[in-house]
């Protein structure tokens, strides 16, 4: 037989395999289509979108448009593109069936793979600015205790902080109860700060303050930084703060997915996200979807950090003035003559106040007292000193100071009933330095003597 005549009898056999598998694939492709636009009617949070873009898709596998996407990955893109050009939704979407690795070239097994300690972490690290602005960069909003004991930690560090830049640039997203909880760390009161409304469920589930597990900062200045990648969950953190008038936006618009996902399976591996829900804000009554957030203050995300470091110097700045002058303005006012009573509960409300806003410790009104007794305005000294054994009762170091002070304004017997209460508690105690009090109590005897 000749070449000639194989290649002719071969010719429809080649034809009847290219039929059978161009037919194979237009099969594939409308089973795809038929279980995601089951799945888009029943879950998709807008129904009258999914409608249309069942609709836009049957358009497309009558004319066999998805039949020149050969491999699944660009069949799978091209899906996403068509429903997106409805939706305008970023959490839709179709993902290829998982490729598994050849056994012949499967990389060895790491046994360190997985471990927290080698993942990246959700804060890229936090550091202090002039003017004390404080800043910490937020890669991902990772749900978990773990996770929320970062944030703990991270605040903590800068919780002497006069103003806060937090970084979103670089985040994609994560749990709408991360996002919560940090919200959670800028109100002192039961705020609705969000919904998030199913309606596959017809349920709203509400997120609102909750307490944490450190100090709550709800007077200082927040500044949030955004680019145009910032997505989702690092969307919600500054659109919640922004329309609460709890922060200032600086950056670019969001990427605008406002909507959480559910993952569901289709035929032949593909898998398809979506979304399920939509956000709402108590106050704007809307969310970012399709237009992200829209910042105060509109930069490049390269000149964000700079811009905020600007405004939260000149913010910082005025935090101290308005947290320090009605303090300062009641301590000056004694002049040469013991404090009324009035003044005396006034320097210890504020006292308390800025204690409970993170802005003082105990030791810091110790050195607030010894400050003033430096400057020559001992009444004012010891009515700080006096304010600090109230608000710290259980402190020797406080009654010990207080009696100094009192020693020094000549009034003797309330000095040794001061240094007494300090020795009593430093033995109560075990405190490290009861030797240290125990000398002070002797010294003054020795000079009452």
């Amino acid at each position: 037989m000749s070449k000639k005549s194989i290649g002719f009898k071969l010719f429809p056999l080649l034809m009847i395999t290219l039929l059978t598998f161009q037919l194979g694939m237009a099969q594939s492709d409308r089973q795809i289509v038929d279980a995601l636009q089951e799945l888009m009617l029943e879950r998709y949070i807008f129904l009258d979108k999914a409608q249309q873009v069942n609709s836009h898709l049957d358009s497309l596998v009558e004319d066999g448009y998805f039949e020149a996407f050969k491999q699944p990955a660009e069949l799978a893109d091209e899906i996403t593109r068509q429903m997106r050009k409805i939706t305008h939704d970023f959490h839709l979407g179709v993902l290829p069936p998982r490729q598994v690795e050849p056994q012949a070239t499967a990389a060895a097994p790491d046994p360190l793979e997985g471990l927290q300690r080698y993942n990246p972490s959700m804060i890229n690290g936090y550091q202090y600015f002039e003017q004390n602005v404080g800043y910490f960069d937020m890669r991902f909003f990772g749900g978990g205790p773990d996770n929320l004991g970062l944030l703990d930690n991270t605040l903590e560090k800068l919780l002497k902080a006069d103003a806060l830049i937090i970084d979103v640039r670089n985040s994609l997203g994560g749990s709408p109860r991360t996002v919560q909880y940090l919200c959670s760390y800028f109100f002192d009161q039961d705020i609705l700060l969000g919904s998030i409304y199913s309606r596959h469920d017809d349920q709203a589930v509400e997120f609102r303050t909750r307490p944490v597990n450190g100090q709550k900062r709800p007077q200082v200045p927040v500044f949030i930084l955004t680019s145009d990648r910032s997505f989702s969950a690092a969307e919600d953190f500054p659109y919640t703060m922004q329309a609460q008038g709890r922060a200032t936006i600086v950056g670019e618009v969001t990427r605008g997915g406002a909507h959480p996902t559910r993952s569901h399976d289709l035929p032949g591996g593909f898998r398809i996200r979506i979304p399920f829900a939509r956000s709402i804000n108590p106050i704007t009554q809307s969310n970012w979807e399709g237009v992200g957030v829209i910042p105060n203050v509109e930069v490049p995300e390269d000149q964000a950090l700079a811009k905020a470091q600007t405004l939260a110097a000149e913010a910082a700045v005025k935090f101290k003035e308005d947290r320090f002058a009605p303090l300062l303005t009641v301590l000056n006012s004694i002049h040469r003559k013991p404090p009324t009573g009035s003044q005396e509960e006034s320097i210890q409300e504020r006292l308390k106040q800025m204690l409970t806003e993170g802005i003082l410790n105990e030791r810091d009104i110790n050195r607030f007292g010894y400050n003033y007794f430096l400057m020559g305005k001992k009444e004012a000294a010891l009515a700080i000193f006096k304010a600090n054994t109230l608000l710290y009762p259980d402190s020797a170091n406080a009654f010990d100071s207080y009696a100094e002070a009192l020693a020094d304004m000549g009034q003797s017997a309330q000095a040794l009933n001061n240094y007494k209460k300090a020795v009593a508690l430093a033995k109560a105690q075990n405190h490290i330095n009861l030797a240290v009090f125990e000398q002070n109590l002797a010294a003054f005897d020795r000079k009452e003597k």
